[in-house]
């Protein structure tokens, strides 16, 4: 803020005090200010030269201990789109300016640190905590979940966007607890838990794989060869667009499309396929490529051909591939829904990563599957020593 001399300029108030009421009411909006009802009248300094503006962030910290953080955020955000009923028309063609707005920029970086774990999208079961130990309760199913957060085993995916799959280890005194489906031959006593965030538009893993296991009812190529679910929790509040539906945003309803949702599955342990080589490995791998190649005639299309989706187990003294990771399946009947791009892009068939493929105006196929599952084949031979 450039000086002035101007006398009546406001004296700054020392460290940590306290406007008293007579000098909190002398703090007069700042000329061309946008005022607030809500926030404060005396957050904005648009084209003004003052000397300092702690009087007015002070007031600011103080009115804030009386609101809650989502009505601040409400009238803020309704400022930075103009659409706020304090604003005049010439007003709300003014945006957020955190150079020339900064002690409105302050009030947001104050909101954001009130804000709590449900409005940063986190849901309260999993808060982190210091010295987190990776036990949690599930209370409206009475679930209990000890997550082995400090496995090497675990598996993250980081990146802006997307389902942010973590795969930990899993102990549940309620889930082990269970009687055993016989129709999954896997005897193996340990637990995955995948939590991850899925478009809510896109049919639910746990709905795709109902009519995987009706299909493996019939299907020896099927049977043996898919995961077994043995827990699912949705957590419905966690819904990203929440935000902007509350907020009554004008593309809320084009927001809810993209909409993510935060998931729990636990489903019985299974084993990398790049752990085997040779035999077993060809083995193992051909019975995922008859596997998938039944479940498309049956019109469930994986879509997502990787190396980390093909799994097995051993049973009797052989491994047993597994066709894994439903998550960006669809039906044929309805054909895939949501925004995000079905596969992994390493894997994935080229004619899907031409202009046309990306843009989503080639359809896809079982030959693009297929090739993927050759590109799988081949990177796994030349990646691993003895692949």
């Amino acid at each position: 803020m450039a000086d002035n001399v101007d006398p009546t300029v406001h004296k700054t108030p020392s460290r940590n005090s306290t406007l008293s009421a007579d000098s909190e009411a002398g703090l007069k909006s700042t000329p061309l200010s946008v005022g607030s009802a809500v926030v404060s009248e005396h957050i904005s300094t648009v084209g003004v030269e003052v000397s300092n503006v702690r009087p007015w962030i002070a007031r600011d910290v103080q009115n804030s201990e009386k609101c809650e953080a989502d009505t601040m955020l409400q009238e803020l955000l309704a400022r930075c789109t103009g659409s706020s009923q304090y604003l005049s028309v010439s007003e709300k063609s003014k945006l957020l300016d955190v150079v020339r707005d900064l002690p409105r920029w302050s009030v947001l970086l104050l909101i954001m640190q009130r804000m709590g774990y449900e409005q940063w999208g986190l849901d309260r079961v999993f808060e982190p905590e210091p010295g987190f130990s990776g036990k949690v309760m599930v209370e409206d199913a009475q679930i209990d979940l000890e997550l082995d957060v400090k496995s090497k085993e675990r598996v993250i995916h980081f990146g802006i966007r997307g389902r942010a799959t973590t795969v930990f280890s899993v102990k549940s005194e309620a889930l082990s607890g269970l009687q055993r489906d016989p129709r999954f031959p896997n005897k193996s006593s340990e637990l995955v838990a995948k939590l991850y965030w899925p478009e809510e538009t896109r049919q639910s893993e746990p709905d795709i794989l109902k009519e995987v296991y009706k299909t493996a009812q019939t299907d020896p190529d099927v049977r043996g060869h898919i995961p077994e679910l043995v827990w699912f929790h949705k957590f419905k509040e966690t819904f990203t667009s929440k935000i902007r539906v509350a907020l009554g945003l004008k593309d809320a309803e084009r927001a809810e499309q993209g909409s993510r949702v935060l998931y729990i599955i636990v489903f019985r342990k299974l084993i990398p396929i790049t752990t085997l080589s040779g035999e077993e490995f060809l083995a193992a791998w051909w019975q995922v490529v008859k596997c998938h190649c039944a479940l498309w005639k049956e019109g469930v299309l994986h879509r997502d051909v990787s190396p980390s989706n093909l799994m097995v187990y051993r049973l009797r003294g052989q491994y047993i591939g597994v066709l894994n990771d439903y998550d960006l399946s669809s039906f044929n009947r309805d054909g895939p829904r949501g925004l995000e791009r079905t596969g992994t892009v390493p894997f994935m068939a080229a004619d899907l990563l031409t202009p046309d493929g990306v843009a989503g105006k080639v359809e896809h196929l079982y030959a693009h599957d297929a090739e993927s599952l050759i590109w799988v084949l081949t990177w796994v031979c030349l990646r691993y020593k003895e692949g």
